[in-house]
């Protein structure tokens, strides 16, 4: 798409915000739902913080390793089923009951796709989330991997 490609009057530009904006409000409102389910759990087990990583390239990524932690060091996530929320393409909200683990891996493969669409694509990217369950507070840390080169030009 070039710059020529892009709709210079105002309605159309303002028709376009509001859709984005819609659509952000509802990445919100779901990723909301999935923390109110999945906090109380790792409250009640004594985690304090979770970590879970993502790596992709090549036109595929994974959510790999899901670490749960508790004041003392190293903890294991329990065996339990918790509610994930997920938001379809038609705009609907699914809801489907999972493993913990699972519940947590698909809230994070959904948050880092939902701000960093083909993160898995060409060079890809690495990132983790940070979950503190203390305050609910959720930082994604994210890397995109490039290709730079430098050029030098000389006359001979």
């Amino acid at each position: 798409m070039t710059s020529h490609d892009l709709p210079t009057d105002p309605a159309t530009i303002s028709l376009v915000e509001a859709d984005l904006h819609d659509a952000l409000t509802a990445v919100q409102s779901v990723e909301a739902r999935c923390k109110d389910a999945f906090l109380p759990h790792l409250r009640a087990h004594g985690i304090t913080r979770v970590e879970i990583h993502y790596d992709g390239g090549g036109d595929e990524g994974t959510v790999g390793e899901v670490s749960a932690y508790t004041q003392d060091g190293d903890a294991e996530l329990p065996h339990i089923l918790c509610d994930h929320h997920s938001l379809e393409y038609s705009g609907e909200v699914k809801i489907r009951t999972i493993d913990l683990e699972d519940a947590l891996s698909a809230f994070a493969e959904n948050a880092v796709c939902a701000r960093h669409a083909g993160w898995e694509d060409g060079e890809g990217a690495c990132g983790t989330i940070a979950i503190d369950v203390g305050s609910g507070a959720v930082t994604l840390t994210h890397n995109s991997r490039f290709i730079d080169y430098e050029t030098s030009e000389a006359e001979l």
